[in-house]
């Protein structure tokens, strides 16, 4: 069992600065007593070794038995180190970059250098009083938020992507997705065939529509009368359009190339998608969260993979925090504790999906609650909302509901 005891915030401590490569460390006997200055930490057996050997001797300085380590969350670069301490069952504490640089800005020398970097985490370590020893979620919560990360990653690569097709369509193409809009998505499997095979206007217009049809119809899960329409639109379309390039220049190759990656990054994207839903099902809120008005499968199994185990929060306040949905307060002169924003200062995944599926949510115009909440707060009387503040208003509530269906183990009633 990991050991789960909330330190008192004076004892010592390891502080780590984590970078990629290599993470400088630091032990404290007591606030603001180093034991000796930063040492290089790199991610090796010999590295992990010599933090060990650490820190015993700050065991044996400070007659403490158990000695926490405590870093900043640095995307992936912390994963070595977070699993060293697991597998020792050495308690340790993550905080946010933004908390150890509001120390750091304390500092009249606000430099920022490897050295001064462990010392400012030491300072935020003693100063905060309500830092909690880390606590590993059970493995199918870890298992998730693994799957939803490497889900984002591919998709960011299949936006690279896509934006590599529309800047080579513009040219070659131009204004073609205009020509079926309301009748199929440029990304549609029949659109997208007809472009990979005829890749260039001339190619396409080379041919009659009925063996374009033909071929186009033999290749994708479409009945032929659909598949007739869109190259029939596409074909009037290319009759138009005044392509930047000839038919045998290579963006007309690289056309080609890119639907090709394209469609095996959307078919890469929609095996992990499914993947993660498979996860998902197996928690026991889930059900719950996707019974809400605007959120599918697809959101719900994304969002239960970033709140993880939520009997880990107390209250609806802790996990608002969590999500950086807290307000942030501002006290200033007579202006006594304004909420003016939201503090940032949590899990912005978690954060993001969460504002989609607000404005998901109002784009149904279901009028259930979370719409109504919404609605109202564009058009109050008094310093009514514009539409990102409503919807950044909206996802506080939807987390706010989530909580509360997961505590009392209710669907969404609208």
């Amino acid at each position: 069992m990991q050991d789960n005891r909330i330190f008192i915030m004076n004892g010592p401590v390891i502080t780590v600065d984590v970078s990629k490569g290599s993470c400088h460390f630091q032990p404290y006997i007591e606030n603001g007593k180093p034991m000796c200055k930063p040492k290089v930490l790199k991610d090796t057996i010999e590295g992990f070794d010599n933090l060990a050997k650490t820190m015993n001797k700050l065991k044996e300085r400070s007659s403490n038995s158990t000695i926490p380590v405590v870093f900043e969350a640095t995307g992936v670069y912390h994963r070595c180190l977070q699993k060293y301490l697991d597998d020792n069952k050495i308690p340790y504490y993550i905080i946010s970059p933004l908390m150890s640089a509001a120390y750091r800005k304390t500092n009249i020398n606000s430099n920022k250098t490897d050295d001064l970097d462990c010392g400012h985490i030491a300072k935020c370590f003693y100063g905060e009083q309500d830092l909690r020893v880390y606590k590993k979620q059970a493995s199918i919560y870890e298992d998730l938020r693994h799957t939803n990360r490497y889900y984002e990653s591919e998709l960011n690569f299949l936006r690279q992507r896509k934006t590599s097709f529309r800047a080579l369509l513009d040219i070659i193409y131009p204004l073609i997705d205009k020509c079926f809009k309301g009748h199929s998505s440029l990304y549609d499997e029949v659109p997208m065939t007809v472009l990979k095979l005829y890749p260039h206007p001339k190619l396409l217009l080379r041919h009659k529509e009925e063996t374009i049809v033909n071929r186009v119809t033999s290749k994708v899960n479409h009945d032929k009368k659909f598949v007739e329409k869109i190259v029939s639109l596409m074909y009037e379309g290319a009759c138009k359009c005044y392509s930047g390039c000839d038919e045998d220049d290579k963006e007309v190759n690289r056309l080609k190339e890119t639907i090709i990656s394209l469609q095996e990054q959307v078919l890469k994207c929609d095996e992990i998608l499914k993947e993660l839903i498979e996860q998902a099902r197996k928690v026991p809120y889930f059900k719950y969260v996707v019974s809400i008005t605007g959120v599918g499968l697809n959101l719900a199994s994304r969002l239960v993979a970033e709140i993880g185990d939520i009997t880990r929060f107390e209250n609806r306040k802790a996990i608002t925090a969590y999500a950086g949905l807290n307000p942030k307060i501002r006290q200033s002169g007579d202006i006594d504790g304004t909420h003016l924003a939201i503090s940032k200062k949590g899990n912005r995944h978690l954060r993001c999906l969460l504002y989609l599926g607000a404005t998901c949510n109002y784009r149904l115009k279901k009028h259930d609650s979370l719409y109504e909440f919404n609605q109202k707060k564009r058009q109050q009387s008094t310093n009514p909302l514009k539409k990102k503040a409503a919807n950044i208003a909206t996802a506080h509530k939807l987390l706010v509901i989530i909580y509360a269906l997961s505590k009392s183990n209710q669907e969404y009633n609208s």
